[in-house]
């Protein structure tokens, strides 16, 4: 949906997302922080920063719209906030030609893995770019459907890839899957974390007793 402020004898365009597929991760943890920050604003108020978010117009312009405009621009957010995104979960994600497929065994991550998860999930929203460049890493291996993903090592650049070019239809699925698993992922990494640390004390003891 096309959106055009007149300034003067001056003319922009903006875009506004009709479709989740349209939204970028960047945006989504803009408009979600958003949502989070303005719990106590006016429902005006509300739109507008939403708008901005989702479409880039100015704040200033924004509010210089008429009231029936922004009324229809605040019926248009309702309608498309009320709308569900694809929750069907993508084992494998394309970006530039590079194959990026979702942790096939979510209960056997490594310690550091599941270290950077905790940390990123304090603070879900703001830090999803970093949770989902844990998740998916890219494919070194593929069988039909099986397929083998690099050894995780934290990565900001992909981080920041995913921010820029992921929408929510690519990630929205994996969202949820997390979301489902977190408490269970929680226990078997605690018990994981468990085993690695009596094995270590076992190796050290092993080592001392053996001067």
């Amino acid at each position: 949906m096309k959106v055009t402020i007149t300034e003067g004898k001056n003319k922009k365009s903006y875009n506004v997302p009709t479709q989740w597929n349209e939204i970028s991760l960047d945006k989504y943890i803009k408009a979600m922080t958003v949502l989070e920050s303005t719990k106590d604003d006016n429902d005006i108020d509300k739109a507008i920063k939403l708008l901005n978010c989702l479409s880039g117009v100015p704040v200033k312009d924004l509010y210089n719209l008429e009231v029936k405009s922004i009324n229809k621009l605040g019926a248009y957010l309702r309608e498309f906030f009320s709308s569900e995104p694809n929750d069907e979960l993508k084992h494998i994600i394309k970006i530039d030609d590079i194959e990026y497929g979702f942790h096939p065994k979510l209960s056997d991550m490594s310690l550091g893995e599941f270290v950077d998860l905790e940390n990123y999930n304090k603070n879900t929203i703001e830090n999803l770019h970093h949770i989902l460049s844990i998740l998916y890493r890219p494919v070194i291996k593929k069988d039909k459907d099986k397929y083998l993903i690099e050894e995780y090592k934290p990565s900001k650049e992909r981080a920041e890839l995913f921010k820029k070019k992921l929408t929510v239809d690519d990630f929205n699925g994996a969202s949820v899957f997390f979301y489902d698993l977190e408490r269970q992922l929680m226990i078997n990494s605690q018990k994981s974390l468990i085993q690695k640390m009596k094995k270590k004390k076992k190796d050290l003891k092993e080592q001392t007793d053996s001067h």
